[in-house]
């Protein structure tokens, strides 16, 4: 079912606490198109917190499962299937491990900030995934 126009968007970062889970979250929170913005730990009894609305967008450090990429951006999308995902990875196998698992986008860490606002409004234009 296709998404409304101006149907509220959430997000939601999955990163470990600290400077990179604050400031993706003051970055999200800037956008205009993002109305919510939660974040968390993998974990399975803390993403049940957020099935109301499903988020729209998910934003993943793969600091929080760097040997278990593939099978844990799989178990997230299988939760949540029609968001767009962007994972932020340390190198370039990650990389494409990231985008094999079916990531929309696998950005390298030092990335430039308008690189990840172009990635995220382009992603949300396409939205739903399925």
């Amino acid at each position: 079912m296709p998404a409304k126009k101006n149907a509220p968007t959430s997000a939601l970062i999955l990163a470990r606490p600290g400077r990179l889970r604050d400031s993706l979250g003051a970055l999200l929170t800037s956008m205009p198109q993002i109305q919510r913005v939660n974040s968390a730990e993998i974990d399975n009894k803390a993403l049940e917190l957020f099935t109301d609305p499903p988020p729209n967008l998910i934003v993943i450090d793969t600091n929080l499962m760097p040997n278990r990429l593939s099978s844990t951006l799989e178990q997230i999308k299988a939760r949540w299937p029609q968001a767009r995902y962007v994972i932020l990875v340390d190198d370039v196998r990650q990389q494409q491990i990231a985008k094999a698992a079916g990531a929309d986008s696998a950005l390298l860490k030092g990335f430039p900030t308008a690189q990840l606002f172009a990635t995220i409004e382009r992603l949300l234009q396409l939205r739903p995934a399925k």
